[in-house]
């Protein structure tokens, strides 16, 4: 059982009955729609076979511009089932973002939801080779509608025959600097990633799962995944502090993914004290690396005090498998409290290595650090044109992170290899200095990056967004740092913004590339001024 449609087809089998989805944002169906996997794999088919008698055929890629929940579960277990490769398309993208993203997949159709028909037609007229365009919702005025080819097509199995390592999606990381690389995953490793990880985090069918992260981010196609491989109910929705607290309380969530910019969201909230929180029992968190002080904040104000976090560490190009740490594994205080900032250590069936500048693997319990090096049958084949690229081939991925391991083999990201700021001689680590910024009460959210000094090459710059009602000056941050790390590494420089001045993906992830460009405009190269 080694293709995608096969653990689609196990489990309407083995729960027929059972609800699978429950799509909470209701755009273009009502709101609160929900499938059993039976339902929800007929559905499936009739689209598969309905894509197939239109002329695509197995292989071909098929681009998906929306942010619909359900329906856009259906279209990728649609595509894997058919043999064609999903290619989802970020809803944020526009213009040349999106004729390169098209046009270099080499997508022959493209399903687009009718409040994106207007992005779309810009450049529809250079993507010659997208034969077939799909709408979803209504007047989208394409020759195919998503919602006839569901209804009008056979529920029985499609005929396309499926191999393991066949390609099965096509996902476009924004990486630190160039263009997106399309990471190849292959039906192999998504179900590898969900036989890996369905084990690892002890997700039962009996369990409901919240995910609240957009449609084309790898966090909610793994979960997707992960659904039909164990038969959990996947309950989708955008993220909205409110609504999720409500969710999680009405649902009786079991499991949620969060990011560390929702988790402070949710902490954050006003209210969030009078909703009934006691079905969650874990939640997941991912996506970008979390302080130990939100850790800590966000035990006592969700679980009164009990660690409940899952710590996970993986990405597009391992589809995301890589390391993980239980609550049994650390604790909020006493000796294994040092590990709150660690991501575990690698799940079965990963082999995780830390490679330093001069190829060789560094020892636990040593000072060194290095690049995180991944491999497995979950890890991607390649990124898409570009067979010669060392960073991702034949399942190894050279992570571009920078971690090291302690004596106990646990081991923590210190930063990204191209986000470390070379100040003088001192090579400094952002995510140090985050941590230490976060532990500040009047502190919401913070990025630190290196901007350039005409003396230093680089200086350490915070952008600080503060808790509402909270004030503080440049000093006071500077001074709460040099009580806690050696003074280079401090900020020289500090600013205030609001978090809506902030550049954030749909993700809710501080986009630090995009905050670097503000301050490196004119300069040929980083490091150099």
């Amino acid at each position: 059982m080694r293709v995608i449609g096969d653990l689609l087809r196990r489990v309407a089998t083995v729960y027929p009955d059972k609800v699978g989805v429950k799509d909470m944002f209701g755009k273009f169906i009502p709101p609160q729609t929900q499938y059993t996997w039976k339902e929800f794999n007929e559905k499936v088919n009739r689209l598969a076979n309905s894509l197939l008698d239109l002329g695509l055929k197995p292989k071909d890629r098929v681009a998906v511009y929306s942010d619909t929940r359900v329906q856009y579960f259906i279209i990728y277990q649609a595509l894997a089932k058919a043999g064609m490769v999903t290619v989802p398309i970020n809803t944020a993208y526009k213009g040349e973002e999106l004729r390169y993203l098209i046009g270099n997949s080499g997508a022959r159709a493209l399903i687009v939801d009718a409040d994106r028909v207007n992005s779309i037609k810009a450049v529809i007229s250079s993507l010659g080779k997208v034969a077939y365009l799909i709408g979803i919702g209504d007047f989208h005025n394409y020759p195919f509608s998503y919602e006839e080819l569901v209804s009008k097509g056979s529920p029985e199995e499609p005929p396309a025959k499926v191999d393991e390592d066949d390609l099965a999606m096509l996902l476009y990381t924004s990486g630190t600097t160039g263009r997106p690389k399309g990471a190849m995953l292959t039906h192999r490793n998504w179900c590898t990633s969900a036989y890996i990880v369905t084990g690892e985090w002890r997700l039962y069918p009996h369990y409901k799962f919240l995910c609240v992260l957009a449609p084309f981010f790898t966090g909610c196609f793994v979960f997707m995944t992960f659904a039909v491989a164990r038969g959990f109910t996947l309950i989708m929705s955008e993220f909205e502090p409110k609504k999720a607290l409500e969710i999680i309380q009405n649902e009786k969530i079991d499991y949620a993914m969060l990011v560390p910019t929702m988790t402070s969201r949710i902490v954050k909230y006003p209210e969030v004290g009078k909703y009934d929180l006691s079905s969650l029992k874990h939640v997941i968190t991912s996506g970008a690396p979390i302080s130990e002080a939100l850790i800590k904040e966000a035990c006592k104000v969700l679980f009164k005090g009990e660690l409940r976090f899952i710590f996970t560490y993986g990405t597009s190009e391992t589809a995301i498998t890589g390391c993980q740490m239980q609550p049994d594994e650390v604790s909020l205080d006493g000796p294994a409290s040092q590990r709150l900032i660690s991501v575990g250590k690698p799940m079965i069936g990963m082999d995780v290595k830390i490679i330093n500048d001069d190829g060789e693997e560094v020892k636990p319990g040593s000072e060194e650090s290095g690049e995180l090096v991944l491999s497995g049958d979950s890890v991607g084949k390649g990124y898409w044109g570009m067979m010669d690229n060392q960073e991702l081939k034949n399942g190894v991925w050279y992570s571009g992170d920078l971690a090291r391991i302690d004596k106990d083999g646990y081991i923590y990201i210190m930063d990204r290899k191209k986000d470390m700021i070379l100040s003088g001689a001192a090579n400094i680590f952002p995510r140090e200095i985050e941590d230490v910024i976060y532990a500040h009460p009047a502190v919401l959210h913070v990025a630190v990056i290196g901007v350039p000094d005409a003396e230093w090459g680089e200086r350490v710059h915070a952008v600080i967004v503060l808790k509402e009602g909270e004030q503080l000056n440049k000093d006071e941050i500077i001074d709460f740092c040099k009580q806690r790390i050696a003074s280079y590494k401090c900020p020289r420089s500090v600013e205030f913004v609001s978090f809506e001045e902030l550049p954030v993906s749909p993700m809710g992830k501080i986009l630090k590339r995009e905050l670097k460009k503000r301050y490196w405009e004119g300069y040929e190269r980083r490091g150099v001024v």
